[in-house]
C-alpha cells in the first residue's frame, strides 16, 4: 500500500533569505483592516506585546536583539493591522498575529546592518528565554537551500545539527560524524531514524574528508536542484562540508496508529509538516540528543578502534588468529547503564575507520564485523526472545526497532524469554553455540588460505549483574574469551570493599589476557526518553518487528486482525507444513491442553535439518492430533538449527489439521529452508502477546465481534461507580526468589 505524501509547493522554498530582508524594511505606512497576503504574511499584521527578541554570535548562542513572530502558513484571510514600534536601539520591530500551527522566529535589524542572519523555525511559539538550543547550526540564506525534492546544508567546521524524524542523507563536500559512524563524500545516502523513543542523533560537521575539487562538487549540486537556482550554489563551495537531506517514508511512522501509547514520535504534535523530519535548533524541552555523555566514552571508543585497527591491517594485512590478541569485545552493566549505545557507537566507529577495510578488497569504505546479541529483552538486532550472530558492514544509524528483521543474522536461536533469568542454564548453552559458529565459520581467508582474520566480534550482554546474573556473566567470559572487557555502570569495588565485589572479582579474573575498561554510565543526554518504560519499548519493538513488510520497510495501515494469515499443515503425514511444536518451560502438559496452550501465543520459527535426532509424539488434543516435539532443539547441533524468525498463532483448526499464523517471515524464505530437506519446527516460549496485536482499536470490542465473543482478551468491569478489573486481567507478578531445578546454573 503506498503511502500519501503531502504535496509541495512548485517552486523551491527560498523564504530565509527573502522573509528575513522583508523583515528587516520599515513600514512607511500602516493600513487598517487589511486582510493579510497569503502570498506574504508580512505584509500586514495584528499589534501584540513587544517581546525581546535575540540574535545569534558566532558560538552559535542567541544574545539581546529584537524580534517578531510570523506565521508560515494561512488558512484563511483576516482582517488585521500593522504596528510599529522602536525599541531603545532603534530598530524597528514588526508583529503579527496567526494560528497556533506553525510559526517562523525572525530577527530585525537596522537598515544599516546586513539583513539577518537567523530564522529558526519550530512547531510552537515558545519563550526563547527558557528555550535550550540543540543545533548551533543557523539557517540563513547563504547556507541552506530547500526545495521540493532535496534540502542543502552547509556547514562550518564543529557545527551540529539536530533532526527528528527518519530522513536519508548524504555527503556531498567533506565529512560528517553521527552516531560515531563517519560518513564522507559519497553517492549513497544513508537512511536515519530518530524518533523521540530513543535519544535522537545529531550531525557533526567535522570538515575532514576526500580532496574533492570545486567543480565536481559545483556538478553534483547543480544536478540535485531545479536550475533557477543554481546560482545560489556557487556560494555553497566556500563552506567546508555541504550534506543533502531528503524525506524518507518507511511507513513506520504511522506506528502510533496501532501502539496508541506512542503518539508524536516521529514529528511534533501541530500536524503541519511537509517533510518526514523535524529540524530542532530550538526547543522548550530538548529530546535527549545522542551524544557521548563522557569525556571517557570519547577516548575509549577512540582507542578501541585503534587497536581493532592495529590488529587487522599493517604491513601484515591479516594476522593469524593463533596470536595472543583477539579483536573480540564484550560490553557489560547493569540495566539502562547504556550499554546497548555504546555498542552501537563502537560499531559504527569502527565499521566506517579508515583503512580498517583489507587491502585486497577495492573501493571499500566500511569493514565487516560481527555483532553477537545476547540480550533477549531488547536486543539491537532482531526481535525479544532471540538470540542472533550478525555480521554488519553498514552504519547502525537507527534504534533498535528499526532493525527487527533478521537480514543481517547469520546464526540465530529462539530463546523464548526476555530475560535470561528465565532459563539461565539454556541461556548459557546458546551463547556457547553461538560462539562455536564464530570460531568455526566467521573468519576471512587470504587467496593462498595461509593465514587468516578474524572478523572483529562485539558482544552485547544483558543488564542482569547481580545474584545469580553474575554467574551468568562468569560464563559468557570464559565462552568468548574477550580481549576487551568494557563495564559500563557504577564503579567496580576495590578488594577492601563488599559492594559489588562479586561483580568485581569476576570481570578482573575470568579472563586475565582480557583489559579491563570502567565506564560511568550514560547520561540524561543518552539514555532513552523517560517517558517510556522498557517494557514500552519492547511491545513497540515486537510490533515493528510483525509490521514489517521487508527491508527497512513497515505496513500499520491496519491491525494485525485484518491481516491474513498462512494457513500450514501439522499432520504427521509426510505432506505437513509444520514438522514439530515445542513447548519450553513446562515440565508436563495434558495432551488435551496443549491446543489452548499454544493458542494466541508468540511461537519462534526455526529450520531443523531432517539429520537432527528429534524425537516427535502424537499429542491427541480430540479432534487431531498434533505434533509435539520431546527432544528439545537445544539439544540438537549447533549446525542444524537456525532460527527464521516469530509468529504469532492465530488460531487452530483441528478438522482440517492445519494452524494459522500471523509471520512477517517471506514466503521464499521457508521454501528455501524447506527446500534444503529442514524441518519447521515451532517453538513457544514465554514471549508476551502485546495488546496491540489482538486489538484493533474498537472501543467495543474486536473484529466487529462484542467483548464477550472475544477470547483472551477481557475488560474492566463497571459497576456503578467502580471499575473492577475482569477475572485475570489484573497485572501478573513474579517471584524471583524461588527457582526450578532446570534455572540453575551449572559450574
Amino acid at each position: 500500500m503506498k503511502r500519501s505524501r503531502p504535496q509541495a509547493s512548485a517552486k523551491a522554498n527560498l523564504s530565509v533569505a527573502f522573509i528575513s530582508a522583508f523583515a528587516a524594511k520599515k513600514a512607511k505606512k500602516t493600513p487598517e483592516n487589511v486582510p493579510i497576503d497569503v502570498d506574504n504574511p508580512l505584509a500586514t499584521a495584528t499589534p501584540t506585546t513587544p517581546t525581546p527578541s535575540r540574535t545569534q554570535n558566532p558560538e552559535g548562542d542567541l544574545v539581546g536583539r529584537k524580534a517578531a513572530i510570523a506565521p508560515k502558513h494561512v488558512e484563511t484571510e483576516v482582517a488585521t493591522e500593522t504596528v510599529t514600534q522602536k525599541g531603545e536601539d532603534e530598530n524597528e520591530i514588526q508583529y503579527a498575529s496567526a494560528s497556533d500551527s506553525d510559526y517562523e522566529i525572525l530577527i530585525s535589524d537596522s537598515e544599516e546592518e546586513r539583513p539577518p542572519n537567523l530564522i529558526a523555525k519550530i512547531s510552537n511559539v515558545i519563550d526563547l528565554d527558557e528555550s535550550v538550543q540543540v543545533s548551533t547550526f543557523a539557517p540563513t540564506g547563504e547556507n541552506l537551500l530547500e526545495t521540493d525534492s532535496v534540502s542543502l546544508y552547509c556547514f562550518s567546521h564543529g557545527q551540529r545539527l539536530v533532526i527528528k524524524g527518519q530522513y536519508s542523507v548524504r555527503v556531498i563536500k567533506g565529512s560528517i560524524s553521527i552516531c560515531s559512524a563517519k560518513l564522507t563524500e559519497s553517492t549513497e545516502f544513508h537512511n536515519v531514524f530518530a524518533p523521540s523513543t530513543h535519544a535522537i542523533p545529531s550531525i557533526f560537521a567535522d570538515g575532514q574528508g576526500k580532496d574533492i575539487p570545486n567543480d565536481r562538487v559545483r556538478n553534483e549540486l547543480m544536478e540535485m536542484i531545479p536550475f533557477e537556482f543554481t546560482p545560489v550554489v556557487h556560494g555553497f563551495l566556500q563552506f567546508d562540508v555541504i550534506i543533502a537531506i531528503r524525506s524518507l517514508y518507511t511507513g513506520i511512522e504511522n506506528l502510533e496508529k496501532i501502539c496508541q501509547n506512542l503518539k508524536n514520535v516521529w514529528t511534533s504534535p501541530d500536524g503541519q509538516h511537509t517533510r518526514s523530519y523535524e529540524v530542532l535548533y530550538r526547543v522548550p524541552q530538548p529530546p535527549p540528543v545522542l551524544v557521548t555523555p563522557e569525556e571517557g566514552w570519547e577516548t575509549r571508543l577512540r582507542i578501541i578502534s585503534q587497536r581493532i585497527r592495529d590488529s587487522t591491517t599493517g604491513p601484515g594485512v591479516m594476522k593469524s588468529r593463533s596470536e595472543e590478541f583477539r579483536p573480540r569485545i564484550l560490553i557489560c552493566g547493569p540495566k539502562s547503564a547504556g550499554k546497548s549505545t555504546f555498542a552501537r557507537l563502537l560499531t559504527n566507529s569502527l565499521i566506517t575507520s579508515a583503512g580498517l577495510a583489507p587491502d585486497e578488497i577495492p573501493n571499500r569504505s566500511t569493514v565487516e564485523l560481527v555483532y553477537m546479541e545476547l540480550d533477549p529483552g531488547q536486543p539491537e538486532f532482531g526481535p525479544s526472545g532471540v538470540l542472533s550472530l550478525n555480521v554488519i558492514d553498514t552504519p547502525m544509524l537507527g534504534p533498535s526497532l528499526t532493525n527487527t528483521a533478521l537480514s543481517n543474522s547469520v546464526k540465530s536461536f529462539h530463546f523464548g524469554y526476555t530475560t535470561p533469568r528465565d532459563a539461565p542454564q539454556d541461556y548459557v548453552r546458546y551463547v556457547d553455540k553461538l560462539m562455536s559458529h564464530y570460531n568455526n565459520d566467521l573468519h576471512r581467508f587470504t587467496d593462498d588460505n595461509a593465514c587468516q582474520m578474524e572478523l572483529p566480534l562485539i558482544v552485547n550482554t544483558p543488564g542482569w549483574t547481580k545474584g545469580q546474573g553474575v554467574e551468568v556473566l562468569r560464563q559468557m567470559i570464559r565462552i568468548t574469551k574477550p580481549s576487551i572487557i568494557v563495564y559500563i555502570g557504577p564503579r567496580l569495588a576495590q578488594p577492601d570493599m563488599d559492594t559489588n565485589f562479586e561483580l568485581a572479582e569476576v570481570l578482573r579474573t575470568t579472563s586475565p589476557n582480557a583489559s579491563l575498561s570502567e565506564l560511568a554510565p550514560i547520561g540524561d543526554s543518552g539514555r532513552k526518553s523517560a517517558k517510556y518504560s522498557a517494557a514500552d519499548l519492547r511491545v513497540a519493538q515486537t510490533m515493528a518487528y510483525f509490521h514489517s513488510t521487508g527491508g527497512q520497510t513497515w505496513d500499520f495501515c491496519k491491525p494485525l486482525t485484518a491481516w491474513r494469515p498462512y494457513i500450514v499443515r501439522y499432520s504427521n503425514g509426510g505432506d505437513a507444513d509444520v514438522h514439530g511444536i515445542e513447548i519450553l518451560g513446562c515440565e508436563k502438559i495434558l495432551d488435551q491442553q496443549i491446543a489452548a496452550a499454544i493458542n494466541g501465543t508468540v511461537v519462534g520459527i526455526s529450520a531443523v535439518s531432517a539429520d537432527a535426532a528429534l524425537k516427535i509424539r502424537s499429542a491427541s488434543t480430540g479432534d487431531s492430533s498434533l505434533p509435539i516435539l520431546d527432544t528439545p532443539t537445544i539439544d540438537a547441533d549447533a549446525d542444524a538449527v537456525n532460527c527464521l524468525g516469530l509468529g504469532i498463532i492465530r488460531a487452530i483448526d483441528q478438522a482440517t489439521s492445519t494452524l494459522h499464523i500471523l509471520t512477517p517471515i517471506s514466503p521464499q524464505t521457508i521454501f528455501d529452508a524447506v527446500s534444503s530437506s529442514n524441518k519447521i519446527i515451532l517453538s513457544r516460549g514465554r514471549l508476551p502477546l502485546p495488546i496491540w496485536a489482538a486489538w484493533d482499536g474498537d472501543q467495543s470490542g474486536v473484529a466487529r465481534r462484542p467483548w464477550r465473543e472475544v477470547p483472551y482478551l477481557s475488560v474492566d468491569e463497571i459497576i456503578g461507580a467502580d471499575i473492577r478489573a475482569a477475572v485475570g486481567g489484573q497485572s501478573l507478578r513474579f517471584r524471583r526468589n524461588v527457582m526450578r531445578r532446570s534455572q540453575q546454573v551449572r559450574t
